[in-house]
């Protein structure tokens, strides 16, 4: 399963044992989980700002027109 996110062509790949339901829904999740990253980089805020970066973080379920 490969993704590539529209604005900074962020990819991911995963090489998938079956094509079943529910190995299909956890490669998904992960991948969710890994373009939301669910606070993890609050800490490092500052640092990232601190480069001219803008870190936008969303609140879990939140929408994100951009992202989507």
């Amino acid at each position: 399963m490969m993704t590539m996110s529209r604005a900074i062509h962020f990819g991911t790949a995963e090489m998938k044992k079956n094509e079943k339901m529910t190995t299909i829904m956890t490669s998904l999740k992960q991948i969710i989980n890994t373009y939301h990253a669910n606070g993890q980089y609050e800490s490092t805020r500052k640092y990232i700002e601190a480069m001219g970066i803008m870190l936008n973080g969303t609140g879990c379920n939140e929408h994100v027109p951009k992202i989507e």
